[in-house]
């Protein structure tokens, strides 16, 4: 059996574009769907900024207080499940933080830089606390690469904000 490595680059692409499919079949079963597929558009135009100039922390923070915990949780049930099971009354600012901060949590457990339970947002941040400078400027930097791919993607498919 032949082992293929994938560059670093590669991955991050093929979990963006499949993180951004299953956004997109979610969102699409949701009565205000493409409302926040426009949100998640501006967003994403943003948070690469909020990174560089405030910090990891400070913009997971940011978005944990903005997506509140009990929409993370909606959304990551919804990712779970492959369907949209989120409450329609819900903000469509906050169901955007919300779903924002779950792919970005995601994808740190998936890229193993976040060891204990991503499904508990605040306990995350605290991981990131307790890990080195280094290694968190390493999280920062490979985020930034996964976060440019989404996007890509979200400047493709997503409709602007009026």
């Amino acid at each position: 059996m032949k082992l293929a490595l994938k560059p670093l680059s590669d991955k991050l692409l093929e979990h963006a574009l499949n993180d951004f499919d299953k956004l997109v079949k979610i969102l699409r079963q949701h009565p205000k769907g493409k409302d926040i597929e426009r949100k998640v558009r501006t967003m994403e135009s943003e948070i690469l900024t909020q990174i560089w100039m405030n910090g990891l922390l400070p913009t997971l923070t940011f978005y944990l207080a903005k997506g509140e915990e009990d929409n993370f949780k909606a959304i990551k049930e919804a990712f779970e499940q492959g369907k949209s099971s989120f409450n329609v009354e819900d903000s469509v600012e906050k169901l955007a933080y919300a779903a924002m901060l779950y792919l970005i949590l995601r994808e740190l457990k998936r890229l193993n830089i976040l060891k204990g339970n991503f499904g508990n947002p605040r306990g995350c941040i605290h991981e990131l606390i307790e890990m080195g400078f280094l290694k968190r400027m390493y999280a920062s930097r490979v985020l930034s690469l996964y976060l440019y791919e989404f996007k890509k993607l979200c400047e493709a498919v997503f409709e602007p904000e009026r």
